[in-house]
């Protein structure tokens, strides 16, 4: 008998029929993986599973009952908890207050029994191989990795025995998700079920024993992750064939150089940083969180000061700032959309175009709004951005089209080199391709970029060179056509000598 039986789930919104027809089971004590493009209806199907959201039609069964959750107070009751990508923490409070809220132990003139609730919770922690933590710790000491250990943390205590992680490890770094790995592993040794979201495939493959597959509201496949290659998930997802998951790359047809950095130094971020960028190539930066490859890539456009060291663009000093870096033509896409990619409450041709309103402004300063629309439509048709109209605020639409947004942005310049930081981060597979696809068109046009990713699989896949980070500094220089990731992930972590590094 299933442990959670899914049957013929609906629900629909104004316009739009989030979920047709679900209907799939998941096995007790497994890894369930679900996958799906942006508006497949993950996250629809993740809130009715939670409480939060009702079905119009359809119903559950769990553990031989019906299971139908009012509100998230009941799924917990029956033994359903949830993890979503933002945390629910009291980023004042202790560990052990977080873990037991709801669940306080008192002793008997009704006051909180402190050392009851922290050996609870170490109890707990231990159970996570997370000891190390203190029960009276507050929250906000810790790094994102641990506090999601106290989420998992609470849906224990609670006695969960199906837990819903959605993106688990969006925020978290190389060694962070290691380690969650390792928690999930055995957890399901345990006999806690786990229904696992992730657009990272990657780990899809690593940790689950089942994946479900959705499109556009429907349930495409469910079946054992031994019986599932990689082509053939993609293209469930998508509902299209694949060629490859990588466009052909060809080696640049000058080696021109277009960005020369020396010495780049910015206090306790970047030590002596020194590499050349040619016409026509993907250069990629690797390192774990903490590296400095984020760093690097804003010291470039001018949001990081640098204490020393010299740019050269196109031959010329190069001295960095925003403003400078519209005016030589560098684009660059920031890691952080929502906050720094993106006006939110601006609307999409705004957005595309607020780069070069230069170009639109008459002689006495009067902006030609058919001259902006005319910029924002050709880069809504070249990137496919799915919006219902270009004045639509940018908040409305999906992470995918949000991040093609900010790209529309970056090309309205006409860059000559682009600088992409985590250009993939948080959006589904099939606009992944197209953004692989985006990058393959700049090269071959001449456009040289610059990649800052922690995709090793995308780094091979797109780069004709690596350059590998560590504390602030480049210990690998490395040639894409006879490297591996074993070998990146030995010099970011520091098990290589520098001697060894390719220069």
């Amino acid at each position: 008998m299933s442990f959670l039986t899914i049957n013929q789930l609906c629900k629909s919104y104004p316009g739009v029929q989030a979920l047709k027809n679900v209907s799939f089971a998941i096995q007790a004590g497994h890894v369930h993986a679900l996958v799906g493009e942006n508006g497949a209806g993950k996250s629809t199907l993740i809130k009715i599973l939670a409480g939060a959201v009702h079905p119009d039609s359809g119903d559950m069964v769990l553990e031989g009952r019906r299971y139908s959750p009012r509100s998230p107070k009941e799924a917990l009751e029956a033994g359903v908890s949830t993890i979503y990508q933002a945390f629910n923490l009291m980023p004042d409070r202790s560990i052990a207050y977080n873990v037991l809220v709801g669940r306080e132990i008192r002793n008997r003139l009704g006051l909180l029994d402190i050392e009851a609730m922290h050996a609870q919770t170490k109890a707990v922690l231990a159970r996570l191989y997370a000891g190390h933590l203190s029960p009276a710790q507050t929250v906000d000491s810790l790094k994102v990795g641990e506090k999601q250990i106290v989420e998992i943390a609470k849906s224990l205590i609670n006695q969960s025995r199906l837990l819903i992680m959605d993106e688990p490890t969006s925020a978290l770094n190389q060694m962070e998700t290691l380690a969650l790995f390792e928690v999930i592993r055995s957890l399901r040794a345990q006999g806690v079920t786990i229904l696992y979201v992730s657009h990272r495939l990657d780990e899809i493959f690593e940790l689950a024993d089942t994946v479900t597959v959705m499109r556009d509201g429907a349930h495409i496949a469910t079946q054992p992750i031994a019986e599932m290659t990689r082509d053939r998930l993609i293209e469930q997802m998508i509902g299209r064939k694949l060629e490859s998951v990588f466009p052909p790359r060809t080696k640049p047809a000058v080696h021109e150089p277009l960005l020369i950095a020396q010495g780049l130094t910015a206090a306790r971020r970047l030590q002596d940083i020194t590499f050349t960028l040619h016409r026509g190539e993907v250069l990629a930066v690797a390192g774990l969180s903490g590296s400095g490859k984020t760093e690097l890539a804003r010291a470039i456009y001018g949001d990081l000061h640098l204490d020393s060291g010299v740019l050269l663009l196109g031959g010329q000093i190069y001295h960095p700032s925003p403003a400078a870096a519209v005016r030589k033509r560098l684009g660059y896409l920031a890691e952080d959309r929502k906050t720094e990619g993106i006006f939110q409450e601006m609307s999409v041709r705004r957005n595309i175009s607020i780069c070069v309103l230069d170009r639109c402004a008459s002689r006495i300063g009067w902006l030609n709004f058919a001259c902006e629309r005319q910029i924002a439509e050709r880069q809504i048709r070249h990137f496919d951005i799915r919006t219902p109209h270009m004045d639509q605020d940018v908040i409305n639409l999906s992470g995918g089209n949000q991040q093609k947004v900010a790209l529309a942005k970056c090309l309205s310049i006409e860059p000559e080199i682009l600088i992409l930081v985590e250009p993939t981060q948080g959006i589904d597979v099939g606009v992944k391709f197209e953004i692989y696809q985006f990058i393959a068109d700049q090269v071959a046009t001449g456009c040289a970029v610059l990649l800052i990713s922690s995709e090793i699989t995308e780094i091979l896949g797109l780069s004709h060179r690596v350059l590998v980070m560590r504390d602030g500094r480049i210990v690998a220089e490395l040639e894409t056509d006879s490297t591996t990731q074993e070998e990146i992930l030995r010099y970011a972590i520091g098990e290589a000598k520098l001697s060894e590094a390719v220069h």
